[in-house]
C-alpha cells in the first residue's frame, strides 16, 4: 500500500483479473490456443481498405460524443424495431457499452441479476457502478438455459436491471422469443431495465437468434463488431435503446473516453455497409462446419459430455467432477501444451466444465483435441 494512502477505493474489492488470465499468463508462445474468446480469421479486406483511405484522406479529429450521425443512423436503421439516431450511442467496443449500460440504469445499492454461468465482466461492471451483482443460475441438467422463473426467486425491492446474454458466452444458448417475452412482462411488472448483450447475435447454428429489441423497447441492447467482423482490437460497439437513457451513456462516453476512435467509426460505416449479411453468412457456415468438427472429436477422441452450442462459438465440456476447472486447465496446459478456459471462471454453475473455443483455426482443433484426448 501506498505510505499515508487508504488504499484502493471499496468499489474495487470485487472486481479481479478474471481466472481466464492465469492460464494465458501461464501459456507459452506455441500453445494450442483453444481458449480464443474471438475468431481466429482477419477483418476483411474492403473494412481495411477503407480505414486505410480514411488514414490517407479524412482528418481524424474527435467526434460526436455519442459517435458519427451517419454511423448511428445505419445502426439505427438495422435495428429491430423503429429506431433513429437519438437511439444509438457508439461506444469503445461492446464492453464500452455494457459498462455504460449499468452506470445509467442503477445507484448504488442497487442489486442486478445477472447470469451464472456468465461473462465475468457483467459482475465486475455491477460493483463499479456501485450495485450488488445477484446471479441467477442455470442448471447443466437443462443445457444452461434460460428462465425467468429463476428471476423471480430472486427479485426484492433493491432489484433495478437484469443482463442477459444471448447467444451466450459460455454456454452456447439462445434465449427463444417466448422467454424474452416473458422477461419483456416480467421487467414491466417490476420496473426493471434488461440490458442485453448480443455481440454473438449473427453466430447461429438453427433458427436466427432473436432480439430483445424484437419483444421490447425497454431495454439497452449492446452489440459490436468485434466478434462477426474479427474487429476485437478496433474497439467499436453499440447501444441501441430509449433515447433519454442513450443520452446519459452519451455523456459518459464524453467524460471517460471521449468518443470511440474515429478511424473504427469510419471503418464501421464500411462494416455494416453493403456486404455485411454475405460476410455474416459465410462465417457463419464457416463456424457450424467447425462446431460439428468439434463435437465428433470431443465425442470419439474425449467421449466426455458436452454441451452441444446453439450460437457463439463455444462448447463446454464436463472434465472434472471436483470442479476445480482452473487446476485442471493448469495442469492440462503443462501436461499437453493447450490453451483451454476454465469453466469456473464464468461461475459456480459451470465449474465442472472446460470452454473450448472453434473460434480457433481448424488445424488447431484437429490437433487441440488429439492431444486432449491422450490426457483424458
Amino acid at each position: 500500500m501506498v505510505k499515508n494512502h487508504r488504499g484502493v477505493a471499496q468499489r474495487l474489492d470485487g472486481v479481479s483479473l478474471s481466472l481466464i488470465r492465469q492460464v494465458f499468463e501461464n501459456a507459452p508462445p506455441d500453445a494450442i490456443n483453444l481458449g480464443l474468446g474471438e475468431p481466429a480469421f482477419t477483418t476483411a479486406p474492403e473494412i481495411v481498405d477503407t480505414a486505410l483511405t480514411v488514414l490517407e484522406t479524412k482528418p481524424l479529429g474527435y467526434t460526436f460524443n455519442g459517435g458519427i450521425l451517419e454511423l448511428r443512423e445505419l445502426i439505427a436503421q438495422r435495428a429491430p424495431g423503429n429506431h433513429t439516431a437519438d437511439s444509438v450511442c457508439v461506444t469503445v467496443g461492446a464492453n464500452g457499452g455494457l459498462l455504460g449500460s449499468m452506470l445509467v440504469s442503477v445507484d448504488a445499492g442497487d442489486e442486478v441479476l445477472v447470469p451464472n454461468p456468465g461473462f465475468p465482466t457483467y459482475e465486475a461492471i455491477t460493483s463499479l457502478a456501485g450495485a450488488q451483482p445477484v446471479c441467477y443460475p442455470m442448471s447443466a441438467d437443462d443445457g444452461f438455459c434460460f428462465s425467468v422463473d429463476a428471476l423471480e426467486k430472486l427479485i426484492t425491492k433493491k432489484t433495478r436491471a437484469v443482463v442477459i446474454n444471448s447467444p451466450s458466452n459460455p454456454t452456447g444458448h439462445i434465449i427463444p422469443s417466448s422467454e424474452l417475452k416473458k422477461l419483456a412482462t416480467f421487467a414491466d411488472a417490476h420496473d426493471l431495465m434488461v440490458i442485453s448483450d448480443e455481440v454473438y447475435h449473427e453466430f447461429y447454428y438453427g433458427e436466427p437468434c432473436p432480439s430483445f429489441l424484437d419483444v421490447s423497447d425497454r431495454g439497452l441492447v449492446v452489440n459490436s463488431l468485434s466478434k462477426t467482423e474479427a474487429m476485437t482490437g478496433w474497439r467499436i460497439g453499440w447501444t441501441v435503446g430509449p433515447p433519454e437513457f442513450i443520452s446519459a451513456i452519451t455523456a459518459v462516453n464524453q467524460h471517460s473516453v471521449t468518443c470511440a476512435p474515429t478511424l473504427s467509426q469510419r471503418a464501421a460505416l464500411r462494416a455494416l455497409g453493403a456486404g455485411a449479411e454475405e460476410r455474416a453468412a459465410g462465417t457463419r457456415a464457416d463456424f457450424a462446419r467447425r462446431r460439428g468438427l468439434m463435437l465428433k472429436l470431443i465425442d470419439d477422441q474425449l467421449r466426455l459430455p458436452r454441451i452441444a452450442p446453439e450460437g457463439a462459438f463455444f462448447v463446454l465440456m464436463e472434465a472434472t467432477p471436483s470442479g476445480d476447472s482452473l487446476e485442471l486447465a493448469l495442469d492440462i496446459l503443462d501436461k499437453t501444451n493447450v490453451i483451454t478456459v476454465p469453466g469456473a471462471a464464468f461461475g459456480k454453475q459451470s465449474s465442472r466444465f472446460l470452454r473450448l473455443s472453434f473460434g480457433a483455426a481448424e488445424a488447431s482443433i484437429l490437433e487441440g483435441l488429439r492431444r486432449l484426448g491422450g490426457y483424458f
